[in-house]
Parts: structure tokens; sequence; C-alpha cells
């Protein structure tokens, strides 16, 4: 009888070991990350490491840093890819590659309820993920806690304070303080000669770009690279054959004639663009007005206290004017990202490599993955649902660069929930501050009418041709007038209807019924 005991105990005893070695069994992946520059090697992020442990998995990663876009129709045409990639993929991908990828939906369902709870949660991202068959091959980001909109229009107060003048608010104002920042040396330096009254960078779809100044026309924009494309009372247009374009561009190319705006603003690229924000070599402000992203960022540490937030405008120099000027709305653009994590068709344990994926959208790795490990001393949990980002770790580096440098930052996969609470930063405190400017302006939008919703909006393969071929030649039609327009180089009455025949003739009309069949879709979804 104790024989019999003593062999049932080790048999016992034996099937444990046996578990627990096969439990502490690691399914083996390889994961893909295309990384930002300045990002450190992935095998460095502790949190990663924490969240391959938790899943059960050993991920083997490559990272690449650059020309992945001409490295990446050779990997995928050669049907040999890893098991996960992150930020390696597009929409067309998953026709052109058809069968590559694995599809989704099911194992969302069944291995990923931080996944699940962002589609149920916050729905455009389940929009923003699917297909126009309704099939998900990649998942996207949510970052719930970015800013309603992209661009601030900046203003010198120390400049308006010299002059005596009040920060402007219909565009005849503005105008008027622009002239005054030419003639009478606003900066103080004794050169008169030296300020930029206004300056910008881009054009259609641009965040920094004085065509956002449209806004005071009653038009609305939502979420910049939209070519100009907009919703009014549910109708898709374009404002680059508005009317209201058309008093915009004469109302700027008034502004350039009187020498109000950075002649080099055409041809200058963003460098030079943020370089003249930053002052003269002897520590003068130079710029007047401007679109930006932040202050600290914009203007750097020796000047960004001298400027404040400024606008939206008022439209009181044509008969076209609207009681309600408008600001752009960027809040889906700043906060989702499509095709932030995908899975290959072949890959062996698809269970184990979706509830590794899954550890992304828990709610303290997601705030690690857009700061940087609690681990590595980049964020604090002060309690459950509460984090405080801190202060990087290199004096030297700012806040915006040290979290590019430290994690995935905007590059991976997340969901941020709103109900999150983060302390932010010294940049993002003051870009949430900064924009409290612009909440009346924004609260104006008709959700249901004025929304227009092109990062969700889905195509059929033949449309989507149509659409490449036809969006070039419109633009090729756009971006050739406005420069001649702003310059004086053309009379914009004298060519204005000449223009809207060749937008015409580009397939305007063609591109709007498209666009008009896809936005009435997501309305439906």
């Amino acid at each position: 009888m104790k024989k019999q005991m003593v062999l049932a105990l080790s048999v016992s005893l034996i099937a444990g070991l046996a578990s627990v070695c096969h439990a502490e069994e690691k399914v083996k992946l390889t994961g893909l990350f295309v990384a930002h520059p300045l990002t450190k090697s992935v095998n460095e992020m502790q949190w990663l490491s924490e969240i391959e442990e938790e899943a059960g998995v050993d991920v083997e990663w490559e990272q690449i840093y650059t020309d992945w876009n001409q490295l990446k129709s050779t990997r995928l045409s050669s049907g040999n890819i890893p098991d996960i990639m992150i930020n390696a993929t597009s929409d067309s991908d998953y026709t052109t590659y058809s069968g590559l990828f694995m599809e989704l939906t099911d194992l969302v369902e069944e291995y990923a309820p931080n996944v699940k709870a962002m589609f149920e949660e916050e729905p455009d991202t389940l929009a923003l993920a699917r297909t126009e068959e309704g099939e998900i091959y990649a998942l996207p980001k949510f970052q719930g806690k970015w800013p309603d909109c992209n661009g601030v229009l900046f203003i010198n107060k120390v400049w308006l304070d010299n002059l005596g003048l009040e920060a402007p608010t219909s565009l005849s104002e503005l105008k008027d303080v622009l002239v005054a920042f030419r003639d009478n040396d606003a900066n103080g330096n004794g050169d008169a000669t030296d300020e930029i009254p206004l300056d910008f960078n881009g054009w259609f779809g641009s965040a920094y770009s004085v065509t956002n100044l449209i806004g005071s026309w009653g038009i609305q924009l939502t979420n910049w690279g939209t070519d100009g494309y907009f919703s009014e009372d549910g109708q898709v247009k374009n404002y680059a054959a508005d009317e209201r374009y058309k008093a915009l561009m004469t109302y700027l190319a008034d502004l350039y004639a009187e020498g109000l705006i950075n002649k080099n603003a055409i041809t200058n690229d963003y460098s030079m663009f943020q370089s003249l924000s930053r002052g003269d070599a002897d520590g003068n402000a130079i710029v007047g007005v401007v679109f930006g992203w932040e202050a600290t960022d914009k203007f750097g540490p020796l000047l960004f206290d001298q400027y404040v937030p400024v606008g939206p405008f008022t439209d009181d120099v044509d008969d076209l004017a609207t009681s309600d000027p408008r600001w752009t709305y960027d809040f889906s653009g700043l906060n989702m990202s499509s095709n932030r994590i995908c899975m290959s068709a072949t890959c062996a344990d698809p269970a184990a490599a979706m509830r590794f994926i899954d550890q992304f959208y828990r709610p303290d790795v997601s705030v690690q993955v857009l700061f940087g490990g609690i681990s590595d001393g980049c964020v604090s949990q002060i309690d459950e649902d509460h984090f405080k980002v801190e202060d990087p770790l290199d004096p030297n580096t700012d806040s915006g660069t040290w979290k590019w440098t430290s994690t995935f930052a905007d590059n991976g996969p997340m969901y941020i929930r709103r109900s999150t609470q983060i302390d932010m930063a010294q940049d993002m405190t003051y870009a949430l501050e900064e924009r409290e400017q612009y909440k009346e302006a924004i609260a104006r939008i008709d959700m249901e009418k004025e929304y227009y919703p092109q990062m969700f909006m889905r195509y059929s393969a033949e449309d989507q041709n149509t659409l490449a071929v036809t969006q070039a030649a419109i633009s090729n039609v756009a971006e050739s007038f406005w420069g001649i327009w702003l310059t004086g180089e053309a009379p914009i009455e004298d060519t204005w209807e000449d223009y809207l025949v060749q937008l015409e003739g580009a397939g305007l009309s063609q591109n709007l019924e498209i666009r008009q069949a896809a936005y009435d879709a997501y309305l439906g979804k």
C-alpha cells in the first residue's frame, strides 16, 4: 500500500514538474519594427521585455530605421515576412499582397480583450481597421490625450505691447497689426526692416499654412492632409473650387503685395521655417505671426514666452462674412492612426501572437508605448489609472525628443483611454493650454454634417485607382495657380473662371461623386 502511494506521489510530482517546464516554454515569434531614427534598440526597452514575459513569448526583433519604403516591396513580394510587423504596412498592401497577412477578426474576438474594448469604446477605430469588405488585417492606435487641433496661430505679445496694440479679432484688424509690425521696429532692436510680420509653411493640407484661415469664411476643416476636401450640410466639397477660397486668396495676395508675408515662405523648407521663428543671432524675435505646434517647440527656450495664441478671425473684408468663424478640428488625425501592427498569415501560433499584440493595448502598457517605460524611469504609475510623464533622464534633451528616443512613441500600437489620467510633460501641458483659445470655435462643429472623415472612408480598388489619377491632376491645377495668385503674377479675378474649368477637366466632379458615396457609407456605419 505504501509502495503504491509513493509511486502515485512520484508520478504526480513528475507530471507537475513536466507541467511547470511546459508552462515555462515560450512561444518563439519574429517581429519587425520600423522605427524613428532617434529610437533606441527595442532590446533595451524593459517594458517590452516585460510584456513578452507576461504573454509567454520570446520575440526575435528586427529594427529598421531608414529606407523601409524602398525595401518593403522586395520583402513583401518574397512572401517571407516576420510573424508581427509594427508601423510597416499600408492599406494597399493587403490587396497588393493578398494572402500574405492574417485576417484578425476572429483572433481579436477570442484573444484580445483590450483591442475589443477599443473597438467598442471608440467605434472610429474599428472603421479605421476594417477594409471595404469588413476584414481586419492590421490594428490601429488610439492615444486619446492629444488636443483637438494641430496648428496654433501665434502672435508676438511683446510686439503688441511695444506698439500699444490689442490682439486682432477680425481679418481687417489682423492686417492692421501686420502693417504696424512692418513699419514700427516692433522688436525694438533699432532696425525697422528685419521684422517678418507673417510667415507660413506648406499649402493645402499643411497644419502651418495660411490656407487654414479659410475658417474665417465658415469652412470647417478637419484633419489636415485632405487636399482641400470638407463637408458642409452633408455634402462633400473642395474649397479649391469655392468662392470663399477665391476670397481668401484675394485677401492673402493683398497682404503679400503690402510686404506683410514672408516673400520666401513659398520656397522655404520646414527647417528654415522653424529657424526663422527662433529669432536672429542676437536673440531678437523676427517673426510676428506664425502657425506652429507648441510655443517651446516653435520659438525655442529664449523666445517662447513672447508668443500667445490668436484667432479665429471674423471676416470683415468682403460680402461673404459669417458670424461663426471656424478653426481646424484635427482630433482624429492626432489621436488615431491605422496599420500600427499586423500578423503574417504563416504565423505558426496566431493565438500566442494575438495575446502578445493585445498586451500593447493594456492601459498601463499603452502609456509606456507612447512615453517610455516605467522600469526605465520615463513614466511613474501613481495609481491604477493615473500616470506621470517624468522629465527626460538626459537633461540636454527636451521631452518630445526624449519620447522618440526612449520608446515606440507615436509609431506604436496602443489604446490610451480617455479615462486614463496622465500628468504630461511641459511641452504637452503647454500644447493643451494653448488650444483653449479655439474651444469655442471647435464647439460649433456639427459632427453629422460638417465633419469630413477622410481617414475612415473606404473605397473599392477601382475607385482608389480613379481617385489617385484624378487627385494628381486636380492638385496639379490647384498648385499651379496659388503661387502666382499669392505673388500677384496673375490677377485672381481675371483667371478664376479658367481655373475652375481646368479643375473640372482634371476630374473634380468625378472625384467628389466617389468621395460622397464613401462619406455616405461612413455615416451609415
